[in-house]
């Protein structure tokens, strides 16, 4: 375990480096300029000369990176050009809110969407299965942002029920928690109903049945069990996705998680913080995959690492 630990991190760290460098080129390369936004209209050659000297981005290309990359080498990723606060800070006070909103999404998700999965595979054949991948087909094919604003206008304005902004633990989590949860409950559906269907042509399924054990130690012991590897991979996968890809349902509903301080950032030419950010992002997806990598042997003792 440890070797295997320590060689995925080996291997993470050129991507890490390549994300980086990446980050830095592409956030350069688009229009528009930080000091021209901090100074506004008003600001003279002289003013925005003097603003750009401050923040260093009339440094060369290769001086700014390494400086950077020094930085983040020390753990520092820098003051933010608009805010001027720490990036680690900011970014400290938005992950909060949008793992919040990530893991009550992916609670939905789970919840709803490996039941019905489970429903679709046993009653395959039937109407209930027609209907169930009728439903997962739509999931997949709506988008996120009408669905968040469908949401807004029925449960918000119409029946007035729920808040349409903010962010909280409470009630302003619902509505932008489930429009995120949406894609992925019908994604975790299918690929449920698809891997059970698979087990349930297995030999030993049809022997556990023919010894007359009672139909749900079936399913749990003998279908769920050995079906749950394709489940639990698009769970971590998925929830690594909510963790970074929330950034539409957060602008909608004005959730104050790290998708909308991203928007932010870039619509602001931050550079520091888009850059912080990304790692953040990179980083996530990393851990994801290594949680899920490590539970393959939890759920399939046959599984060794090496």
């Amino acid at each position: 375990m440890p070797r295997y630990l320590i060689g995925r991190l080996v291997q993470f760290l050129p991507t890490l480096l390549g994300i980086t460098l990446l980050t830095f080129v592409m956030i350069r390369v688009l229009p528009g300029d930080p000091a021209q936004f901090l100074e506004g209209d008003r600001g003279d050659a002289a003013s925005l000369a003097a603003t750009r000297a401050r923040l260093g981005i009339d440094e060369p290309l290769t001086t700014q990176f390494w400086i950077f990359f020094t930085d983040l080498l020390r753990g520092d990723l820098g003051r933010s050009f608009i805010t001027n606060r720490s990036v680690s800070d900011m970014i400290a006070t938005a992950l909060p809110q949008t793992a919040a909103l990530a893991v009550s999404a992916m609670l939905i998700a789970v919840g709803v969407g490996v039941p019905l999965g489970v429903v679709a595979a046993l009653k395959h054949h039937t109407i209930w299965d027609s209907l169930l991948r009728l439903v997962a087909l739509i999931g997949v094919s709506i988008p996120v942002f009408w669905l968040g604003l469908q949401l807004q206008i029925l449960f918000g304005l119409q029946l007035r029920l729920l808040p349409v902004s903010g962010a909280g633990y409470d009630e302003h989590l619902i509505l932008p928690a489930v429009a995120a949860s949406f894609g992925m409950l019908a994604v975790l559906m299918r690929i449920t109903r698809s891997s059970l269907l698979e087990v349930l042509s297995q030999d030993y399924v049809r022997t556990a049945h023919s010894k007359g054990l009672h139909p749900r130690r079936v399913t749990i012991r003998h279908i769920l069990s050995n079906a749950l590897l394709p489940i639990v991979t698009v769970w971590g996968t998925g929830l690594a996705g909510l963790l970074s890809g929330t950034l539409l349902v957060e602008v909608i509903f004005s959730y104050p998680g790290m998708g909308r301080l991203l928007v932010d950032s870039i619509s602001a030419r931050d550079y520091p913080s888009v850059q912080g950010l990304v790692l953040t992002f990179a980083l996530i997806y990393a851990l994801m995959n290594l949680i899920v990598d490590l539970l393959y042997p939890l759920i399939d003792p046959r599984i060794r690492f090496t």
